[in-house]
C-alpha cells in the first residue's frame, strides 16, 4: 500500500550531463541519489536538488568534470560547484560542504526561534 499523504512525498532531484562511461555514470548517480536522500531527510524544507555535470577532455584518457549543484528551498537557492577528474569523488567532496552550509543557515533561523529583528521594529 502506498501512502498518499503529503508528508511522504520526496522532493525531486535531477542530474544532467552524466558521462557516457557506464561505470562512472552509475557510481556518480548512486552517490548523488544517496546524498540527495540524506539532505532531504535532515532538511525537509528542500523543494528541489539539481546537478549539472560538464566535462572537458584534458587528455585522451581522462576528462575533467565540473559539477554544479543547486538546492532550492522556499526562501533561497543555494549553489555549489566543484571540479575534479573523478566524478564520484567530486560528489563525495561536495556532500560535507552542502551539509555544512545548510546546517549553518538552519541554525541561524532555529536559534532565534523564527524571530527576526525586522519583525519587532515599527
Amino acid at each position: 500500500m502506498v501512502a498518499t499523504d503529503g508528508m511522504s512525498k520526496r522532493p525531486p532531484y535531477y542530474i544532467v550531463g552524466l558521462p557516457e562511461e557506464p561505470v562512472e555514470a552509475t557510481e556518480a548517480q548512486a552517490k548523488f541519489e544517496r546524498l540527495s536522500g540524506e539532505l532531504c531527510k535532515v532538511y525537509p524544507f528542500i523543494e528541489e536538488i539539481r546537478a549539472v555535470v560538464k566535462s572537458k577532455k584534458a587528455a585522451k584518457t581522462h576528462a575533467r568534470y565540473e559539477v554544479s549543484v543547486e538546492i532550492y528551498t522556499p526562501r533561497d537557492r543555494h549553489s555549489f560547484t566543484e571540479t575534479g577528474y573523478n566524478i564520484a569523488r567530486v560528489f563525495d567532496v561536495m556532500g560535507p560542504k552542502m551539509k555544512r552550509l545548510l546546517s549553518s543557515r538552519q541554525s541561524r533561523v532555529t536559534s532565534t526561534h523564527g524571530d527576526s529583528p525586522r519583525k519587532g521594529s515599527p
